[in-house]
Parts: structure tokens; sequence; C-alpha cells
């Protein structure tokens, strides 16, 4: 089983990346039966079972509530994770089309209790509801240098700034993507394919726990049918409660803060989802 990894330390005043945050609460919540939200949010409880965790479990005499990339919590986190049984995919219908069809949005409302127009929104607005693959079985990605610096730690800006550094302005070509992806699998292939977003939803590789995954591969391979990126968009909502509850409330700034991260700002991915339903919800 694959180690989690986290970029920055987690816990009260450190750098709190949501994706690192989350990575630790679903590590906690696998000694707690699911007690925690997994919201990438360091609030008291979280602080508080960080504490605990490291009293009890790592045997620390003054806790310091400070999960860092290579330090004794994290290790004993992984080393004592439960593997769950994978979870099966759910045989909503036998569709492996190339787009996302009807029955598997009304099955992904029923299963998030939220309008179909809400999730066809999102879609519309990360890929246009257009196909969510380039070629049978390859899905469409968008690759993330910013993320691999993260989970590389910088190691590679210098080496390879085509793949490792800022945010892209612009992202290039369908084929592009995977260029840089064969790349970057090439010095670090986990980091690689976490710092990609999949198929229709363009679900991050970094979120593969979320989205119901106890391996990356798994989550990857999956990404292959859109039976298998509703499964995934379906687990990773369920499983980060805020935005469960911003998506059925059709709240698209905190839907997109959560989902597209801090900057969604800059490129307006709530106004585009706003914008998105009420096309949607216009023509019914």
């Amino acid at each position: 089983m694959e180690e989690a990894r986290i970029a920055f330390p987690v816990g009260k005043g450190q750098v709190n990346r949501v994706e690192d945050v989350k990575t630790v609460q679903q590590l906690l919540n696998s000694r707690s039966n699911g007690t925690l939200s997994v919201d990438g949010i360091v609030g008291i409880r979280t602080q508080t079972a960080i504490t605990h965790f490291q009293r009890q479990i790592v045997g620390m005499h003054s806790p310091d509530g400070i999960v860092s990339p290579n330090g004794p919590t994290l290790r004993k986190l992984n080393h004592l994770h439960i593997r769950r049984p994978a979870t099966s995919q759910p045989s909503f219908s036998s569709d492996s089309g190339d787009s996302v069809s009807e029955e598997l949005y009304l099955n992904a409302a029923r299963e998030l209790n939220c309008e179909v127009a809400a999730i066809k929104a999102v879609v519309m607005t990360e890929t246009a509801l257009r196909s969510a693959f380039i070629s049978p079985g390859k899905p469409k990605i968008l690759y993330e240098r910013h993320y691999f610096r993260r989970l590389t730690q910088g190691r590679y800006d210098h080496s390879y700034p085509e793949i490792s550094g800022e945010r892209y302005k612009q992202y290039g070509s369908h084929e592009l993507q995977y260029e840089r992806l064969e790349k970057a699998m090439a010095l670090d292939r986990q980091a690689a394919l976490m710092s990609v977003s999949w198929g229709a939803f363009q679900i991050m590789g970094a979120n593969y726990r979320s989205a119901g995954f106890n391996e990356l591969e798994d989550f990857v391979s999956a990404m292959k049918n859109t039976n298998g990126q509703v499964f995934a968009f379906i687990n990773h909502i369920k499983n980060t409660p805020t935005l469960r509850t911003a998506l059925q409330n059709k709240d698209w700034t905190t839907f997109a803060k959560l989902y597209n991260g801090k900057k969604y700002a800059e490129r307006n991915y709530h106004i585009k989802m706003a914008n998105n339903y009420h096309s949607l919800t216009s023509r019914q």
C-alpha cells in the first residue's frame, strides 16, 4: 500500500495546504471511524485529534500538534493506517461512453441529494459537457506543475521548469498534458499522477483517497471510464461535507473555493458555474 504524503506541515500556525490537511484528516479517521470532517480546515477537532494521536500513539510527552512531511507523526499514521476493503464501484449502468450519460447524472444526483443541473454545471465548467476522453480509455487531463512542485518540494524547479514551477498561465493541448505527465512520471510517478486533474469532473489525483480509493493507481485506472469518474466524484463530494452542502445549496463561491482551490476567482470558476447552472435551468 502506498504511503500518504504531504508537501507542507499541518497543524496550528502551519502552512496547512488544503490537500495536506485532508490527507491528515483521512489518516486520523482511519483510527477513529471517521469522526473528523475531511474539509481541509485545521479546526479545534483536527488539532485535538493530532495532539491526542501524538500523545497516545506516537508517545510524545509534549505533543506539538504538528504533522510534518518527514516527521514521526506522519510516519506513525502511515504505519498504523488500517487498509479498508476496497470500495467497489456501483453498477449504475453498463455505461462506458465518452461522456457522462443522463442515467449516471440522475444516479449521482440521488446519491448526493442535489439537482442534476448542479452537477452538470460543474462538468460544464470543467469540460464543457463534451467528451471526457481524448480517445477511448484516455481521459482528458490537466497537468498542474505547481502541484508537482509542492509534492516534490521544488527539487525539479531548475532542472525541469516546464513541469515543476508556478501555475501555468496557459495549459496547451491535450497531447501536451500527457507529454508533461510522462516527463514527470519519469521523475516521481506518484507525485506526477497526483498532480493531474482527471476526466469529466477534473478531480485531482491528490484527492484519490477522498474519491474512494485506497490506492492512487486504482483511481487512475478508474478514470478510464465514465462509471469510474462518476464514482470518484460522488465519493469526493460525500467525503467533503462542506463541498456537498455547497453543491446542494448552489453556493458556487464556496464550492469553487473548495473544489478549484484558493485562486478560483482568478479564473472565475464561481461565476462560470453560476452562469452554467442558470443556462441549464432556464432551458427546462
